[in-house]
């Protein structure tokens, strides 16, 4: 298989013990040291992109909402929000972040190169220095039979 194509997503989001799992129709591809995850969420409004490279992970929401947060293990990024509704700035504390499966461990820039494949990552949201809550994500990534 080669390092694109259309892909079955699902995404467990674990906030403050609470668990909830979404399952979204893709695609996915690599270019240069990145590997990038693209979906519409199921209302249609809201398109998300992720792009991955070796201990970096940017999730970028656009559409109704526009948000980008960024996590790099270990260490705290800037981010932002804004809807109609409201606009704020936000920051992400990463305590994980890995990738498993794809033969990523093999590639030498730690990226799949097919799937399936994993993405990982906790962090803390903070908005205005406060906690706004606790994030464990799991995006599980593979191959969509039609």
């Amino acid at each position: 298989m080669e390092a694109s194509g259309k892909a079955l997503l699902t995404l467990e989001s674990v906030q403050d013990g609470e668990r909830v799992q979404e399952i979204y129709h893709g695609e996915w591809f690599r270019k240069a040291r990145s590997l990038y995850i693209r979906y519409t969420e199921a209302d249609g409004e809201i398109r998300t992109l992720i792009r991955y490279s070796r201990g970096e992970l940017a999730l970028t929401r656009s559409g109704a909402v526009k948000m980008e947060q960024t996590f790099v293990d270990g260490q705290r990024r800037r981010g932002s929000y804004r809807s109609a509704m409201t606009a704020f700035e936000l920051e992400t504390d990463t305590t994980k972040l890995s990738i498993q499966g794809g033969g990523a461990e093999h590639d030498g820039q730690g990226l799949p190169a097919l799937l399936p494949f994993t993405l990982e990552w906790k962090y803390r949201l903070l908005v205005e220095e406060r906690l706004s809550g606790r994030f464990h994500i799991r995006l599980c990534i593979q191959e969509e039979h039609e």
